[in-house]
């Protein structure tokens, strides 16, 4: 089914919508001032190799971020199998491309393989393999295509990927599309042999600029902008991309907002819940710890007119496809486990892995599906594209570091309490001043409540204890003035 692209521009930053019979399953943010833009993924960097860890058979390299980048053995050397310390040096320049952003406490990821991506060929500079897309299933093209991979190359050298796009690429555009990206690395190697790193040698892909490319004929439907001026930029960004075969960019003229109009920010605030509701009444809750992702099936408030096993099947299937949208939604990626709602009809696993395995194709994280154990459980992995979702449009809550509780007014008086123990033990005879919340205040009983006073009679210290509206709730200060 092809996805349409709504794209609503903003003063600092535009929202890119991938949009499928109605229902959002992709949402991308682009600065729109390129300026002070924050990074694009898949940047190109001269980097400094800072350390060279054995045990981890990787490599830390200074990429000029917050964190420095971590490079696998894997990624470093152009044979499989090297060792880290035989692929890089300690203090060696390395131009490297950035394969997943920093996230939490870890710096980013990062190979010194880098690709440079068209709409119908990749480019691995220091590869030297010919691929096709496996989505390329026509005999005839497969081998029009496997014949006219070599002479992309640039003097013999370097590895090409044909994509699904080639199939319908004339010879005479993929050979200008090589040319392009073999320009493309060109420069990036003039710039490397000048730069002092860390330094930026590509800025990476634009995501308005890559959703486009990313999407074929038949996979792209309509492209609406609420921007004229916005939209005559990608006209001219599509030109490069398709020549003469460009889609046509609609321009959104109507009073309601465009992502009003089709109930997009309700979509956008319902996929930074727990919760998302299938449509006959059950729900699936999505749970984020450490190592993997957990999903829960819920009937909650199914119905069905069938008995108990039509009803688990029925919002089994719903769950499914909509487990297949929410990973692309909310950018799920690592580890995912799914606890399906326990069936035993003949064949209904075998129907619903396969259906779900159908709504996971079109994925672009290259999701990998196991097998239903015996207690209903099912098991995939996914690679991640972009920041989470919810990273990109939230922040962890400082109160709570991220897990959505916070202490009761009781606790936070206890921990007081221990706190003010511990003072008096060595500030005997003088008074001790303390500020806290209003709610642990209250729970302290204020200056004069019974605690404090049982506690300045037993330790010889009178408490000064004073609201502070300012401070959050787990929020105190004790201090001893002389």
């Amino acid at each position: 089914m092809p996805d349409d692209i709504l794209i609503s521009a903003g003063l600092r930053r535009h929202r890119i919508a991938v949009v499928q019979d109605g229902r959002l399953i992709e949402l991308h943010l682009g600065e729109a001032d390129t300026a002070t833009s924050a990074p694009l993924p898949e940047r190109i960097i001269l980097g400094r190799v800072k350390t060279i860890q054995g045990d981890l058979d990787a490599a830390f390299v200074d990429i000029g971020e917050e964190r420095d980048a971590l490079l696998p053995a894997r990624d470093a050397a152009a044979k499989r199998g090297t060792a880290i310390a035989k692929a890089v040096q300690q203090g060696q320049s390395l131009v490297v491309q950035v394969k997943r952003e920093a996230e939490d406490e870890k710096g980013a990821r990062i190979s010194a393989r880098p690709r440079l991506k068209g709409r119908a060929l990749v480019l691995l500079p220091l590869g030297q393999d010919i691929e096709l897309s496996r989505h390329i299933k026509d005999g005839a093209q497969r081998q029009r295509l496997q014949h006219l991979g070599p002479s992309l190359r640039d003097d013999e050298r370097g590895g090409l990927i044909l994509r699904s796009a080639a199939e319908k690429t004339s010879d005479a555009e993929l050979r200008a599309e090589a040319a392009a990206l073999w320009q493309q690395w060109r420069d990036i190697q003039a710039a490397a042999q000048t730069a002092k790193p860390p330094a930026r040698l590509a800025p990476g892909d634009d995501p308005i600029g890559k959703i486009l490319r990313e999407r074929s004929g038949a996979s792209l439907g309509r492209i609406c902008v609420d921007d004229a001026a916005l939209a005559g930029e990608l006209r001219q960004t599509l030109r490069k991309i398709w020549g003469d075969g460009a889609p046509v960019i609609e321009v959104h003229d109507n009073a309601t907002p465009l992502f009003d109009e089709h109930d997009l920010e309700g979509q956008i605030e319902t996929a930074l819940s727990l919760h998302a509701r299938l449509p006959s009444g059950g729900r699936i809750i999505i749970e984020h710890t450490q190592a993997l992702t957990a999903i829960d099936v819920d009937s909650a408030q199914a119905t069905s007119a069938g008995d108990a096993a039509r009803l688990a099947q029925e919002t089994n299937l719903e769950a499914a496809r909509e487990v297949a949208r929410q990973l692309r939604l909310r950018e799920i990626g690592g580890r995912v486990v799914i606890d399906f709602i326990p069936m035993h009809g003949k064949g209904q696993a075998t129907d619903l892995l396969a259906r779900f395995r159908r709504w996971l194709a079109d994925d672009p994280g290259q999701v990998r599906l196991g097998a239903m154990s015996e207690m209903g459980l099912v098991e995939l992995t996914r690679r991640r594209q972009q920041p989470a979702l919810a990273l990109r449009l939230g922040e962890a809550c400082p109160h709570c570091q991220g897990r959505g509780l916070r202490p009761t007014p009781r606790a936070v008086a206890d921990n007081l309490l221990q706190r003010i123990l511990r003072e008096a033990d060595v500030a005997k005879g003088r008074v001790i001043a303390v500020r806290a919340a209003p709610a642990v205040v209250a729970d302290l009983g204020g200056s004069d409540g019974e605690v404090l006073t049982m506690l300045a009679k037993d330790r010889g210290c009178r408490v000064d204890l004073r609201v502070d509206d300012t401070f959050a709730l787990e929020t105190f200060e004790v201090t001893t003035p002389r």
